[in-house]
């Protein structure tokens, strides 16, 4: 049960699996550092249903977001992404976002939406998901061990 170091070190070396993995597509080095950036943040999702960094870098984004949709006037994706940001609040810890078909199922959801609104995206979106869902892997790994997270 590693804290949020641990976590970080467990996505850097996820990152550096995928990266070796994906070097024939030659990425530039700032897909590179989004690819990174993905994979972080994928390592320390899990624990947003604490009080813990993860915690405070969701919802210090979150704050942008919806700064963004405000601006913006879509206030109906502005409705639905605040009444998600309440789950984490709500939850128990190393309940729903410590399953290993939650963090796979929800950002690959979140990736389909997207992809349909913004189809040109597609193919870096598939990607950033990724890498996002190998870090949220290696957290579950880290904190409970193959075994269990392969439970459902």
């Amino acid at each position: 049960m590693p804290g949020y170091k641990g976590h970080l070190v467990g996505g850097a070396v996820i990152y550096a699996i995928g990266l070796f993995l994906l070097q024939s597509l030659h990425p530039a080095w700032t897909t590179m550092a989004e690819w990174l950036l993905f994979a972080v943040a994928g390592a320390l999702f899990p624990d947003i249903d604490i009080k813990s960094k993860g915690q405070k870098i969701f919802y210090r984004i979150l704050l942008i977001v919806f700064a963004v949709l405000l601006i913006k006037g879509r206030f109906q994706i502005f409705i639905l992404i605040s009444m998600l940001a309440v789950v984490p609040m709500i939850v128990r810890h190393r309940g729903l976002f410590h399953k290993l078909w939650f963090v796979v199922g929800f950002p690959s959801l979140v990736a389909i939406g997207i992809s349909v609104y913004f189809p040109h995206y597609c193919t870096i979106v598939l990607y950033d998901v990724s890498f996002f869902i190998a870090g949220a892997i290696s957290h579950l790994w880290l904190d409970v061990g193959l075994r269990r997270m392969l439970q459902f």
